[in-house]
Formats: structure tokens, sequence, C-alpha cells
């Protein structure tokens, strides 16, 4: 809601420097102004501050481009397009990326040269020179395999490149798509982020792709193809993405009509290295990456406009009880009959509740109980679910898991862990908040908002707890392989060398190389008997820090919330009979004593309505370019 415009008012600074009219303000910033003095008049600053909060919070972190796809789809060599630099994300056949890295915009407080290490305990961040990141994502560098512990992610700090005001998430390249990387960016980041799904026109899109996007597309307001190589597939690169439109028609209407573009990023990357800016322009140009940002940019807008429209709509909604308060006080001074029963039955339901409060606590408790026993359910079926996925995918390794296999299943299983109890937090937060609303509503009224505020507190306090790193731990090696390879080897030695090398040296040889292979395929079981131990582990883990969520918030709503209410009833029964006085000294005013009041209420009703018109109408207008973009 800050907009420069605010600075170039007339009289300004700006305005006298420059000698030329000043800039109109920003109409959003208008119509929120005139609900922010309306809200005033009414004695609503404090709630409406609140709004600001919020507001500004929520502004707190740009919105992120997250950048997911299938191995050797060009995925990072797109990165470097969009950030018009070449070589800064590791490209190639053996430039396999095993952390998510996030490339943000510089800053003062993160400034270009440096990057920096997320780790899953303290110190959790840990700055390093940029030139020293690509020892800490490959996923071949010894730097990372030998990491005790190794990071969950890094960033870095570049250039705007194409896209300024947001972050560019690149997923890793090992293991394929992960949801679990993808999704943990997404939540990381603004809600209105956006899915850059990288596949190839080198054949059309594939089912594992597909299924990815189906369970992703539920969690982004917006999804975008990047249909990567055009320059080795120019050809069919058209035909590829008429049939990934239809395709993706066919098995969503929502992905219908995402923006689906053909680009290559090699000559992107080539344009980004090169020093003749014609040259630059005509490669970029081809590369057609410059259209993709296009494409990236209005879902950004979006995003960046999300704030905005929640703001004016609850400015606006904090107005509506006032004014109907305001309305009901005008009618009876000019003399309108109209019986209050609604408000007298609502103001007896009140009194009855006061009188009975003590009777009704058992009922509170009851209520409580039931929503604690609900979500401890659902919490063991979330955990259950998380350890039979973990407990499949490490099973189906049946010849065991190498150490870099082992790297990226704990740090695929970490971003999990996050995203699932993100997830869970959420919705015990929900389901405590509409606990809340049903405790109220039947005395008639609505939650204080500093109850949620302290739910929502709760729920963070138990998210931001330090949790337990993903143990790297040890693999003994089971002695009975070794023995039985070491036999198996002196036996096929014998048959196979006896005749060149004698018994005893075919046997040795034989015993040699089986040996060999049996410690490996013995250290690559043992490492998968180690990660079902760290699987069981996290899940232990995971149902510990729900448990203590739903401790946290139930708390809440049994002792803060109970005080709170008893509060708020007593409060409510009060402004209910005030405000049946105030309608019978209406009715029973003289004609001067309306006119005087009338000429105090008129002003007020006139302000919030034509500051609720002008919200409504900025909200229309946002809404309207955000549909035809």
């Amino acid at each position: 809601m800050n907009s420069s415009a605010d600075a170039a008012k007339p009289g300004s600074s700006a305005a006298n420097h420059t000698g030329q009219p000043a800039r109109k303000p920003n109409p959003a910033t208008v119509a929120f102004r005139k609900l922010g003095e309306a809200a005033k008049q009414q004695g609503l600053q404090d709630e409406f501050a609140g709004i600001v909060q919020m507001i500004r919070d929520s502004r707190g972190r740009p919105p992120s481009i997250v950048v997911v796809g299938e191995v050797n789809r060009g995925k990072s060599t797109l990165v470097n397009s969009l950030l018009a630099t070449a070589n800064l994300a590791p490209t190639g056949p053996s430039a396999v990326t095993a952390l998510a890295v996030n490339y943000e915009v510089a800053s003062d407080d993160f400034p270009l040269g440096e990057a920096e290490l997320e780790f899953p305990q303290p110190p959790n961040r840990r700055r390093i020179p940029a030139a020293e990141l690509p020892a800490w994502i490959r996923l071949d560098s010894p730097v990372l395999m030998n990491a005790d512990p190794a990071p969950l992610q890094a960033s870095q700090a570049v250039r705007p490149g194409f896209l300024q005001g947001c972050t560019i998430v690149d997923t890793p390249g090992s293991g394929g798509l992960s949801e679990a990387y993808a999704l943990r960016a997404l939540a990381r980041a603004r809600d209105a982020s956006v899915l850059l799904l990288v596949t190839d026109a080198a054949g059309r899109i594939t089912e594992p792709a597909l299924d990815f996007l189906m369970n992703c597309a539920e969690h982004v307001e917006s999804v975008v193809v990047a249909v990567t190589k055009l320059d080795l597939y120019r050809n069919s690169s058209a035909q590829i993405l008429e049939e990934n439109r239809q395709i993706l028609a066919a098995r969503s209407p929502r992905l219908a009509n995402i923006p689906m573009v053909a680009v290559s990023g090699a000559w992107g990357e080539r344009a980004a290295a090169e020093a003749d800016p014609e040259r630059r322009r005509r490669l970029f140009e081809a590369s057609r990456v410059p259209e993709l940002a296009d494409a990236l940019r209005a879902p950004l807008m979006r995003a960046n406009q999300l704030p905005t429209l929640n703001a004016l709509r609850q400015g606006a909604a904090l107005l509506e009880q006032p004014l109907v308060a305001l309305q009901a006080e005008r009618e009876a001074l000019g003399g309108a009959v109209e019986a209050p029963e609604d408000a007298v039955r609502i103001k007896e339901h009140r009194e009855n509740l006061l009188r009975t409060f003590e009777d009704s606590r058992y009922d509170w408790g009851a209520q409580v109980d039931r929503v604690r026993v609900e979500l401890t359910s659902a919490n063991s079926r979330l955990t259950r679910e998380f350890a039979a996925h973990w407990r499949e995918r490490v099973q189906s390794k049946g010849s065991g898991i190498s150490d870099q296999q082992a790297l990226v299943l704990r740090n695929e299983l970490a971003a999990d862990l996050e995203v699932n109890v993100r997830r869970a937090l959420a919705g015990i937060a929900q389901r405590a908040g509409a606990l809340l609303g049903e405790l109220y509503a039947d005395a008639g009224m609505d939650p204080h908002r500093a109850l949620f505020g302290e739910l929502n507190r709760r729920i963070t306090e138990v998210g931001d707890q330090p949790r337990a790193p993903i143990e790297h731990n040890a693999a003994s090696l089971d002695p009975r392989t070794l023995f039985s390879g070491a036999l198996m080897g002196s036996g096929i030695g014998s048959l196979t060398l006896g005749a060149l090398l004698g018994p005893v040296g075919a046997a040795l040889v034989g015993m040699s190389i089986m040996g060999s292979l049996g410690a490996l395929l013995a250290r690559r079981q043992a490492k998968r008997q180690s990660f079902l131990q760290t699987v069981n582990d996290a899940t232990v883990e995971l149902r510990e820090v729900l448990d203590r969520a739903v401790r946290g918030v139930l708390q809440v709503v049994q002792t803060d919330a109970k005080k709170i209410f008893d509060r708020d009833l007593k409060a409510s029964a009060n402004a209910a009979k005030a405000e049946l006085d105030r309608i019978e000294s209406a009715r029973r005013a003289s004609e001067s004593e309306r006119k005087q009041r009338l000429g105090r209420l008129n002003p007020q009703i006139e302000q919030i309505q034509d500051a609720m018109r002008t919200a409504a109408a900025e909200v229309e207008r946002l809404t309207q370019s955000k549909t035809e973009s």
C-alpha cells in the first residue's frame, strides 16, 4: 500500500524539483486511506492497524518461481537464461545438483558475491563466497559428500535478469521430479507463487511429469510450462506444444489454458555470455526466453496484487457492522416504526448465557475434547502414511543404496518432513480456529481477533522449534554377506580359472573379485537398513511435533479463550443493551434533538459508504485486470 506516488503529492519536494505536475496517487492507496479514515472515525483504528500490519507482513518476502523438471531437460540452463547470467547454475551432463538453490535479487543485506547455506541445526545459516557454492550443491562434490551435517538448501545473491522482484528456485536435478522439494519451496514463498515445469521438445510430456503436475498444482496459484531445446527440435516443437496442450486439457480443465512456451535455454545462455549488444539481442530473441519471461510476469503481477486485494476487502468488512448500527439509529430518528424483536432476542439470549455460563463450561470442554480426538486421529493417519511412503521407497532399492543415493534421499526426506509439518500445522490451526468460531457462534458473537493471533503464535512457535537433523547413520557391514561372497567367488574361480591358475590361485582370485563385490553389496544393503532407521526417527519426530501443536492450540482454546469469551460475552450483552437504549432514545427524541443527531450521523454514514464504494470499485478493477492478464 505504500506507493511511491505518495512521495509526489502536490506541494511535495518531488513535484517542486522537477517542475512537473505530481503524479496521481495510486487508486488502491486512495481507497485504503479512505477506509482507514472511516475506521478511525468509528474508533476502530486499532483493528485497522492490525490489517495494515498483516499486509506489511505478507509483503515481507518476494514471490517465487519454482523451477521443476525431470533430469536432463535443461532446467538449470533455463534458469541461467532467465537470470541473464551464463554459468551461474551448474549445467552439463555431470553437473547434477543435490540441493535446491534460491537465486535471490541482491540487496544490502545479501550483496552480490555472497551465498548462504541452510543447515538443519544451529547455526542454521552460514554465509560463504558465491564462488564456493558449486562445491556445496553438486552431487559429485567431496565437500558435500563429507559434510556432517549436509546443508538442506542454498541461496545466492544475483542480478534481477528478466524478472525483477522475485526469487527463482532451481530444484535439485538428482532423483527426477520431487514433490517434496517443490512443495517446500512453494510453502516458503508467498501464497501466490509460480510453478515452472520444464520439459523438452524431444517428445510429449511424460506420465511422471503429468502426475507430478497434478499433485503440485493444487498448492500453487499459477503454472507455466517451458518446452526446452528449441534449438535441437525446431521442426517438431510446434507439434509437441500442441500435443502437450491436448494432454494437459484432457487431464484437468484447470491446466487446459496454462501458458506454454517453446524456448532454447542454450541460446539464452549463449546470449547472456555475449558481449556484443546486437548479437546478444538477436540470440535472446531467437531463444524466446523474453517470451517466457512475459508469461511468468503476469502471475507475478497477480501475486503482488493479492495483499492489496486482501487489505481492501478486510478494511471494508471492518466497517460493515458500524454502518448497520448507524443506519438503524438514523431510521429510528427518522420516525420509522420498526419493532426491535431481533435485537431483543439476541440480548435475552446473551443475558441467558451469562446466567448459565458456569453450566455451559462442561459443553465447552466436551467440544474441545472432541476436536482433540479428531486432530489426534488425523495426525496418526498422516504419520502412518508418511512412514509407509518412505519405507516403500527405501525397500524398493533392492540392490541397496549408494553414498550419493543416501545423500539425495536424506535431503528429500528432510524436505518432505518440513512439507508435512507445515501442512499439518496449518490444518491444526484452521480446525482450532473453526472450533473457536463454533463456540462463539453459539453466543451470537465472533471470536476476538487476538485469539486467532495467539493460535497462530502457538503454531508458529511449534513450527520454529529446532528439530533434530536427519542423521547420517554409519552403515555396518554384515559379515555373512562378505563370507557368502567369498565362498561363491572361490567356487566360481575354481571352475573358470582352474586350468590356468591352478585350484588354489583360481580360488583366491575368485574370492578376491567376489569378495570385493560382496563388500560393495553389503555396504549398500547396510546403507539401506540404516536409512530405514532414519525414516523411523523422522516419523517419530513428525508425530511429536504435531502432538505438541495440538496441545498448544487447544490449551489456548481451553484456557485463554474461556476467559476472553466470558469478558466478550458480558461486553456483547452490554453493547446490545446500549444499542437498544439508543434506538429507544431516538424514538423519544424531540424534533430539534432529532435534527442535531441526524446532522452527526449522516456525515458518518456517508463517509463509510463512500469508503466502501471506493474500495469495492478498486477490488473490481484489480480483479478484472487479474482476469484479463
